[in-house]
Order: C-alpha cells, then sequence, then structure tokens
C-alpha cells in the first residue's frame, strides 16, 4: 500500500502546503482508491469493504500523532540555528550550547532540555535570516556593557587615578558610560600622564566629572599657550569608527622637504669639481 500511494497519488503531484496536499489526498481517496474493486472480490469496491470492516477496527488515538521533526542542533559563533537553508537566531548565552530543534509545518522551536529558548515561524524559502527582536536587544546590551567593561578597564590601566575617579562617579549617580566614554576620548588626545593629573586634580577639587577634566586639561593648556583640544568627529560607519591606523614617526616625511644635492659643476675640459 506504500508503494501504491507513493506511485500511484504523490508521483509528480505538485501541492503548495500540507493543507492542500490533504484536501487532494481526500478527494483522490474518495475518487481513486476507494473505488477500486478489493483484490479477489471484483464485486465489491473498497470502500464497501471499509465500511464493513470499521466497526471492528480500532478507534483512531485520542490525541493527534506527532509528526515534528526532531533535530539535535549546535550553533557556530553566531547566535543562530542553520535548518532548512535558514539561519533562526537563538539567545546569544546558548552560543555553543547543544539544543533540540523541533519543526512542525509553519513554527520552529529551539529547546534548551525540555525550556523552549526560542519560537520563530517557519520559512520554506532559502537564505532567509528569521530573528527575535528579544534576541538582538539582548546581544546588544551585552556587547555594549562588555565595551563598557573594557573602556574602564583601560583608563585603570593607564591611569591610577582612574579607579578613584571612577569609584567616585558611581556613588554620585553619574552614567558611567557616557563619563567613560569622554574620558578615554581625552586619554586618545592627551596622554596617559597628563590625564592621569588632570583626574588627580579634579578630585582634589570635589568636581568629579569628565567635563571637569576637560576643564582641567583645558586651563593647564592655556597656561602653556597650546591651542585648544578639538573632538574628532567620525560617522556612524563602523567601517571608519572601528579602523585603527598605526601611527609612524613623522621624521620619514622630512625627506620630501629636503632638496637634493647639487649637481656638480663641469670645467671646461670636462671634468667635474
Amino acid at each position: 500500500m506504500i508503494g501504491f500511494l507513493r506511485h500511484a497519488f504523490f508521483a509528480a503531484r505538485p501541492f503548495h502546503s500540507v493543507a492542500d496536499l490533504n484536501t487532494q489526498l481526500t478527494r483522490w481517496i474518495a475518487d481513486v482508491a476507494h473505488a477500486r474493486p478489493v483484490p479477489g472480490r471484483r464485486e465489491q469496491r473498497v470502500a464497501e469493504a471499509l465500511a464493513e470492516e470499521q466497526p471492528r477496527l480500532l478507534p483512531l488515538p485520542e490525541h493527534p500523532f506527532p509528526c515534528e521533526l526532531l533535530r539535535a542542533v549546535r550553533s557556530g559563533k553566531t547566535p543562530y540555528i542553520r535548518f532548512d537553508g535558514n539561519d533562526y537566531s537563538i539567545p546569544h548565552t546558548l552560543v555553543h550550547r547543544p539544543l533540540t530543534l523541533v519543526a512542525s509545518e509553519h513554527q520552529v522551536r529551539l529547546l534548551d532540555g525540555s525550556t523552549a529558548v526560542a519560537r520563530h515561524a517557519r520559512t520554506y524559502e532559502r537564505g532567509q535570516r528569521i530573528e527575535d527582536d528579544a534576541h538582538l536587544a539582548a546581544l546588544v546590551a551585552e556587547k555594549r556593557r562588555a565595551h563598557e567593561l573594557r573602556g574602564r578597564d583601560r583608563l585603570r590601566y593607564a591611569c591610577p587615578q582612574a579607579d578613584a575617579f571612577i569609584d567616585a562617579l558611581a556613588v554620585r549617580g553619574h552614567p558611567l558610560a557616557s563619563e567613560t566614554t569622554r574620558l578615554l576620548r581625552l586619554l586618545d588626545q592627551v596622554g596617559a600622564s597628563a590625564l592621569d593629573a588632570a583626574l588627580a586634580e579634579a578630585l582634589t577639587r570635589g568636581a568629579i566629572s569628565a567635563a571637569s577634566v576637560a576643564h582641567v586639561l583645558e586651563q593647564r593648556r592655556r597656561a602653556r599657550r597650546q591651542p585648544p583640544l578639538l573632538d574628532l568627529v567620525l560617522p556612524a560607519d563602523p567601517r571608519v569608527r572601528d579602523l585603527r591606523v598605526t601611527p609612524h614617526a613623522p621624521s620619514a616625511y622630512d625627506s620630501l622637504l629636503t632638496p637634493p644635492p647639487a649637481a656638480p659643476e663641469e670645467t671646461p675640459d670636462g671634468s667635474a669639481h
């Protein structure tokens, strides 16, 4: 019967959904399968034999038979699970963790043990990325927090006074993210020693803010008759903001300003001197 169903019904039959396939199957059963004569009893049709046998058959199960696809999966470096040519997002905390993918006709679920950690509408296209906004928001927040922590660690490593200054910022309830960003910008502009001295003076004055540190640095530059600090404004494009340029000594450009040596003069007899 499996072979009969495969060749008489499924072969070369187009359908666009399981519901459409079931509708075609119901019609095919009534018009083709049940209309056949019973083997060995040509006078009786299959539909008539089924009606005769049905009272003696076992009832169908009370609950639908689970026909979802189950597959053990694991993500790569990114928080996505590849299934059927598409990528489905998962929480970033589950990267590299073994998960179970459960795919039905309309839904793809990802389970961590018995807990559902992601639910997505299933797509039958190819090369699509199906994402949960909550997964993306959590990932962005984690990256921002990690970036802020790296920035504070850099300040503490470069400036001994930074630890006490950051603690004082936290006690006063200042937003650490924006204050750290401003202090890192000052570190790049003036260097570690100048910033550390300015942090120490700001702590002594009780002026605990990045703006106060910038004011101290500006006062010192004016006293030395140096030009004011200018903030470097970059576009939001990460290809520009994340670019790292290795500084080189400008002495290499001095050769461009050095005139070439004069050519030796020739004497009437053709010799040079």
